[in-house]
């Protein structure tokens, strides 16, 4: 595996790491953002390593030294747009829907593989950059146990309820969010198509919460206590 020094190596073509001057005042954070978004354009189109400065001083008319007054380096913007990827996908995976626990998983892996599509391009550069970069690693590591906590979090809660079969919380937690995560790296951001009839959504999904409920739960398909709660009141 290539290790750090292969990451600063590329620095001198890529836009070495500068001292970071001082910002002016707005409306000049219109221009940041404009820089944000052009990156997250680069980084979808040409993944990490091939992207430079001038890829994206390029799409904004904006000057190099522009660039330097908001970001270090190509990696100080690349690290903004991943965490702006990480803070929307973590919101998708905060919402809550489905009147059984089996719309609620579906609901959920079904939010997770669509925001893995919809960023596509910049998770694909994300799983590039996180095998030279460290601190780019970091930040996947970040991303990954924000989702497992989540998992883990709602697992918890069934089994206390007494939804769950006997359960490890812990590594139920890591086998189906790692089932998720590798399904939406494999299918999703490589587009790995491995057989004859070609896979879409509703079959991933689908295939995915059956496998999840069988595993876990005594029945998937009885009504939520707060559903049924809710239905009681208004009757």
């Amino acid at each position: 595996m290539p290790t750090a020094p292969l990451a600063r190596s590329s620095a001198g073509r890529r836009g070495s790491a500068q001292p970071r001057a001082t910002r002016p005042r707005a409306p000049a954070g219109l221009t940041e953002q404009r820089l944000v978004g052009a990156a997250y354009e680069v980084f979808a189109a040409k993944g990490y390593v091939r992207a430079t400065v001038q890829d994206i001083i390029a799409r904004t008319g904006c000057s190099r030294g522009a660039f330097y007054l908001y970001f270090r380096s190509i990696d100080d913007v690349f690290e903004r747009v991943v965490r702006q990827v990480i803070d929307a996908l973590v919101a998708a995976t905060r919402e809550r829907s489905g009147r059984t626990l089996r719309e609620r998983v579906d609901a959920g892996n079904r939010r997770y593989l669509e925001m893995f599509a919809l960023h596509r391009g910049v998770m694909r550069a994300l799983a590039e950059a996180a095998y030279v970069n460290p601190r780019i690693a970091q930040l996947q590591s970040q991303l990954r146990s924000a989702y497992l906590r989540r998992v883990r979090d709602h697992l918890l809660r069934q089994a206390e309820a007494g939804h769950c079969q006997a359960i490890d919380a812990d590594a139920a937690t890591l086998a189906l969010g790692m089932m998720v995560e590798g399904a939406a790296q494999a299918w999703v951001v490589t587009g790995l198509e491995p057989f004859e009839r070609p896979l879409d959504l509703e079959r991933v999904c689908r295939q995915i919460t059956d496998i999840w409920c069988r595993a876990i739960y005594l029945d998937p398909d009885a009504p939520m206590p707060d559903v049924a709660n809710a239905s009681r009141r208004i009757r």
